[in-house]
Parts: structure tokens; sequence; C-alpha cells
């Protein structure tokens, strides 16, 4: 009896410690993807000695229990698609995976142990969980204006989240007055993430090239997308110079084969001529 309560008020001093350093800690987790929640038992009691069960709980709700008899796992339930290594009393590895994540995954998360046949348990591990959806590739629309008119140009991207931060940039380097853009946001059909639309109006030449940028600050993430009648004309000079250069090598190799023809039977007729 004096032995399980020593264990028991180890656990509970370590978990106050591990939890307070936990706190502070948040995963950031990728829908669709596989995320980590760490904790480690760093206590001096040996959990392969002891008889105890374990409990992955996010908020109130428990998605993974686990008993284990001195270092082997006994009996596992969860409630969703939830790993924890079945070694996690000899290395102290109590990690939790998350598989499949959803936006509504994003709580806070606790880690709990306690000696079989105590009604009472202690927190190892506290873990927040974060969600971030990464967002599609923007693509730009151009039209331009008649007579010198104002150039329109829309960047479209979906899919992610959080709400992203967008800008546009002017050659590069440049970017245009805040009153010439207007950014349009809102969620996808039956989804939390975001569709964003952003439109430049702005008055510059037609080879003038210009970027939309989106950042994922969570995912630090930055994507881009450059749209330049310049280098779209490149793209079609060397095309066409690609074909041209086809075109050539297959006419040189249809009348080199014609000239080996030929010369093919010259050299038969005098042998026939004298046989």
């Amino acid at each position: 009896m004096k032995d399980t309560c020593l264990v028991v008020v180890l656990l509970l001093l370590v978990s106050s410690v591990v939890s307070a350093q936990a706190d502070d800690k948040c995963v950031v987790g990728v829908i669709g993807e596989r995320a980590v929640l760490p904790c480690v038992y760093n206590g001096m009691k040996n959990l392969t000695s002891l008889r105890i069960s374990s409990e992955w709980r996010r908020g109130t709700e428990i998605i993974h229990t686990a008993v284990w008899m001195e270092g082997r796992v006994q009996n596992v339930s969860h409630s969703i698609q939830t790993t924890v290594s079945p070694l996690s009393p000899n290395t102290g590895d109590f990690s939790v995976e998350l598989h499949n994540i959803h936006l509504s995954d994003a709580h806070n998360y606790s880690f709990n142990l306690k000696l079989l046949g105590q009604n009472r348990s202690s927190m190892v591990c506290s873990v927040c969980l974060i969600i971030a959806g990464h967002f599609s590739r923007p693509t730009i629309l151009r039209v331009n204006g008649v007579n010198g008119e104002e150039t329109r140009l829309f960047c479209n991207s979906q899919g992610g989240f959080p709400a992203p931060s967008i800008y546009w940039l002017v050659n590069h380097k440049q970017r245009p007055p805040e009153t010439s853009v207007t950014t349009y946001m809102n969620t996808l059909p039956r989804s939390e993430l975001y569709n964003i639309t952003s439109v430049l109006s702005i008055s510059i030449s037609e080879n003038t090239a210009v970027s939309c940028v989106i950042k994922n600050k969570l995912l630090n993430e930055t994507l881009t997308a450059t749209n330049c009648t310049s280098e779209r004309r490149l793209s079609e000079y060397l095309w066409v110079f690609s074909a041209a250069l086809c075109l050539v090598v297959f006419l040189l190799v249809a009348a080199s084969l014609r000239f080996q023809k030929k010369w093919d039977q010259k050299q038969k007729n005098p042998t026939q001529m004298r046989r």
C-alpha cells in the first residue's frame, strides 16, 4: 500500500511538470493527413513493472484507452482512428497518431495514466492541435483594357485553411496601391475551407509582369502565380522554333535516304551489265 501511494505521488508530480511544459506547445495538423501528438513519460518509476491503464482525451471525450500489464499491452479501444505504440511503457513514449485529420479535430488533448485498481488518474501530457489546409496553386486571368483602359487581373485559390494573406507584385518587386485591389473570400459549399479571389485593376503595359502571392502562415507556405505577356510570347517562339527545327531534321533525313537509295541503284547497275 505504501509503495502504491508512492507511485501515485510520483505520477502526480511528474504529470504536473510535464503538462506545464506541454501547455504552451501546439501541433499543426494538415487536413486529410496524419498528426502526431507527442507525450513522453519522464518519471523515475519503471512502468514495465506496473499494471496501468492509459487514456488519451479530446477535451472530456476519451478517444484511446489501453491496459498494460508489466510492459505488455492487454487491451486497446479507441473511438476514432488513433495509434499508440505497443512498446510505450518500455520506451516511455506514449505519443498518439491521429489519422485523416479534419477541421473538427482542432482541440486540446490530454494523456492520463492510472494504476489498475485506483480511481484517480494523473495527467502526464497536454497538447493542443491546430488544423490547417493547403491552398491550391493560384491561377491568374488577365483581361486587357481597350484603348488604354485599365487592365484587370483575377487571382483565385481555394481549398485551404485558415484564411490566408494575399497581395500583388508588379515586376516582382513593387506592390500596387491598396485601392486598386479588391479581395473576395468565402467558404466552399459543405465545407469550412476557404475560396479566395483577388481582383487587381491597374494601368500597365502589355509586357509588365504581375504576380499574385498567397501566404498560409500556419503552414509557412507561400504560393505564387505570375502573368507576363512577354514570357508567354517567348514560350510561343520557342515552340515554333522547335517545330521548325524538327521539320528541317525530317527533310534532311528524307533527302539523305533518297540519295542513299539512288547511290545503291548506281552501284548495282555496273554489276548487272558485267553479268
